[in-house]
C-alpha cells in the first residue's frame, strides 16, 4: 500500500506569508513512522502537490498534516481530492487534529483523524486499513460509524522517549521540496515541555482555579493533573496539553538524522524543542515526568554532549551546514548555558518568550514562570557569549489591562538598551487544548496603547536592522514568482536581493550587500554566486 504524507504546515490559507523557509519536524516524523512500518511512502510539500494533483492517484492512502491555521491549505486540497475523484483514505494528523468533531463534521472527504502523536496508532490504523478490519481497537483515532456519530477510540498518546528516538525520521528531502537546500530542516530534540503551571484565575469562561498550588509546588506526577480541569502550561500555549511533559530524544538518534539530512542536501538545522534547555533535564528527574519549568537546572553534561557530537560531523565543524537552536525558557539561563551556547553557536539568533512587561500578570494569569528580570539577565549573558537574542511579546491577552500594556512599554525600551536584535510582537489566538481556548483577544478595548507597543517594536526592530546596511552577507536562493529572497545562512531577515534574474540560481548560495531595511525585511544587492 502507497502511502503520501502532505506537509500543509504553516500554508493558512494556501500560501505562507511568513517563515517560508521552514520544513517542521512534525511530517518527517510522520512519514518515517510509515515508512520504518514498511509500507511504501512519499513525502511531498503541499505546493509539489495542489500543482500536480494528478500525482494523488497513485497512493492508496494520504495523510494531511496542519495546524488550527491550516484550515484553509486542508479545504483546498480535501476539493483537489473531489475533482480529481479520488478513491482512497484520508488520514489528518498534526496540531489541527484536537479540532476532530469539527474537521469530520464539516469535512465528509475526511476518513479518519490521528488525534496526536502517532508513533502508536499510526502503524496499527494502516495495518487495519490494509487488512479491511474494523478500526475501533486502534487508540488516539477519530471517525465517523456507520451511523455518521463522530467517535474517538480513546485520548490522545504520549509517546515514551524510547520509541521517539527509535523511530527514524523521513530524509529524502529531495524528493519533498523545491529547492530543497534553501530550507531550514527541524529536528526534533525535546518532544513536549516542562511547564506545567497553569493560570490561577477563577470565574472566568470556566477557569476556577481552587488554589491548590499543586501544579507549582506538588509532586512532579501529580502536576499533571488538576482538580480544577485547566489545561497545563501557558494560558495561549497547547503544547503541553497536546505533547505532555518534555521528553529527551537519544544523542545517536539526533546525529544520525543531522548526518543524513546533510547527505541530502541541507544546509541548515534547526534543533527543534518548545525549550531546547529543557534536552537532558528529564533525566536528571526520570521516571518522574519533567513537569517543573525551572528545577532542576539544565543538564549541562548533556547539552554539551549533544552538541559536541553533532559538530564533529565533518560539514558542521567545517561550517558548510549551520545549526540553530530557536526558544528557550529564561529561567534556565546561567552562565554554564551561555557558555555552552556560545561555544558552538556564536554568531546565531536565540529567541526568548516573555509575553508582557507585567511579571506578576504573566506567572498569574498566563501560568508563565519567567519573570521580567529572567530575560533581562538572560539576554546580557547571551549576549556576551556570542548569541544574537529574539524576544517574543503578545497583545491582546485576557485580562491585560492599560498597567500590564504600560509596562510592557517600559520593557521594550529596556530590551532595546540591552541590545535585543528583534522583538517579534504577537497577536493572541485563542487555541484548542489551552486554558485560554474559550476566551476572545482583547483588542479594543486597549487599541490605543496597543498601537503604541506596535509602533515602539516597529521603530526598535526598524533600528536594529538599519545597522546591517552596508554589511555583505551569505544568503541561500529561492527564485519565486519572478523575484529574489535571500536567506541568510545565520538566519536573520529575509532579503529581498535585486540585481540577479536568472531563475538558474535558485537554492544557490550568494554574496549580497544591504542597502536597505524596513522592520520585518531587508534589502540586498547581488554581488556574486558562491556555491550551487
Amino acid at each position: 500500500m502507497s502511502i503520501l504524507v502532505i506537509d500543509a504546515l504553516a500554508r493558512a490559507s494556501g500560501s505562507r506569508y511568513s517563515t517560508f523557509d521552514v520544513v517542521g519536524a512534525g511530517p518527517r516524523v510522520v512519514a518515517g513512522i510509515i515508512k520504518n512500518a514498511g509500507f511504501k511512502t512519499d513525502l511531498k510539500a503541499y505546493e509539489l502537490v495542489i500543482n500536480k494533483p494528478e500525482i494523488l492517484r497513485k497512493y492508496k492512502a494520504i495523510m494531511i498534516s496542519a495546524m488550527s491555521s491550516d484550515k484553509g491549505a486542508l479545504s483546498r486540497l480535501l476539493s483537489l481530492v473531489e475533482k480529481i475523484n479520488y478513491k482512497g483514505y484520508i488520514i489528518v494528523g498534526g496540531p489541527i487534529s484536537f479540532e476532530y468533531k469539527e474537521l469530520l463534521r464539516n469535512n465528509p472527504r475526511i476518513n479518519y483523524v490521528l488525534i496526536g502523536e502517532a508513533e502508536i496508532p499510526l502503524p496499527k490504523l494502516l495495518d487495519k486499513i490494509l487488512t479491511g478490519k474494523n478500526v475501533g481497537g486502534v487508540p488516539a483515532i477519530a471517525f465517523r460509524d456507520e451511523s455518521g456519530e463522530i467517535k474517538a477510540t480513546s485520548p490522545h498518546l504520549y509517546t515514551p522517549a524510547e520509541i521517539i528516538s527509535r523511530n527514524k525520521p523521513w530524509i529524502e528531502i529531495e524528493k519533498s521540496y523545491p529547492d530543497h537546500k534553501i530550507y531550514r530542516y527541524y529536528v526534533e530534540v525535546v518532544r513536549g515541555c516542562s511547564n506545567y503551571f497553569r493560570p490561577v484565575i477563577s470565574g472566568v469562561n470556566g477557569l476556577n482555579c481552587i488554589k491548590c498550588f499543586i501544579c507549582r509546588k506538588g509532586d512532579l506526577e501529580k502536576r499533571m493533573y488538576c482538580p480544577a480541569n485547566i489545561p497545563p502550561g501557558c494560558g495561549f500555549c497547547s503544547v503541553p496539553y497536546m505533547f505532555g511533559p518534555a521528553r529527551s530524544r537519544s544523542i545517536d538518534s539526533i546525529v544520525e538524522e543531522i548526518r543524513e539530512l546533510i547527505i541530502h542536501g541541507a544546509k541548515r538545522i534547526v534543533l527543534s524543542a518548545p525549550d531546547f534547555l529543557d534536552y537532558g533535564r528529564d533525566l536528571l528527574v526520570k521516571p518522574k515526568p519533567l513537569t517543573d519549568p525551572c528545577y532542576p537546572e539544565p543538564n549541562i553534561e548533556m547539552i554539551e554532549a549533544l552538541l559536541s557530537s553533532i559538530f564533529e560531523i565533518e560539514e558542521v565543524r567545517n561550517r558548510n551546514t549551520r545549526i540553530f537552536i530557536e526558544n528557550i525558557k529564561a529561567c534556565l539561563v546561567n552562565e554554564d548555558v551561555a557558555r555552552i551556547l556560545g561555544k558552538y553557536l556564536s554568531g546565531t539568533t536565540i529567541h526568548i518568550g516573555l509575553e508582557t512587561g507585567d511579571t506578576k500578570y504573566n506567572s498569574l494569569v498566563l501560568g508563565k514562570p519567567i519573570s521580567v528580570e529572567h530575560v533581562y539577565k538572560a539576554v546580557k549573558l547571551l549576549k556576551a557569549y556570542g548569541l544574537r537574542p529574539y524576544v517574543y511579546l503578545m497583545y491582546g491577552l485576557p485580562l491585560a489591562n492599560e498597567k500590564v500594556y504600560r509596562k510592557t512599554l517600559k520593557t521594550i525600551n529596556k530590551l532595546s538598551s540591552l541590545g535585543v536584535e528583534k522583538i517579534t510582537l504577537y497577536k493572541f489566538v485563542p487555541l484548542p487544548g489551552t486554558a485560554f481556548q474559550d476566551l476572545k483577544p482583547d483588542i479594543k478595548r486597549h487599541s490605543r496603547i496597543i498601537n503604541l507597543i506596535k509602533k515602539k517594536v516597529e521603530k526598535h526592530n526598524l533600528m536594529s536592522k538599519k545597522s546591517l546596511i552596508g554589511r555583505k552577507i551569505h544568503v541561500l536562493l529561492l527564485y519565486n514568482n519572478g523575484k529574489y529572497y535571500g536567506y541568510p545562512i545565520n538566519h536573520g531577515p529575509t532579503v529581498f536581493v535585486k540585481g540577479l534574474t536568472s531563475p538558474r540560481f535558485s537554492g544557490c548560495e550568494a554574496l549580497v550587500e544591504i542597502y536597505d531595511v524596513a522592520p520585518r525585511f531587508v534589502w540586498g544587492k547581488f554581488i556574486r554566486i558562491l556555491a550551487c
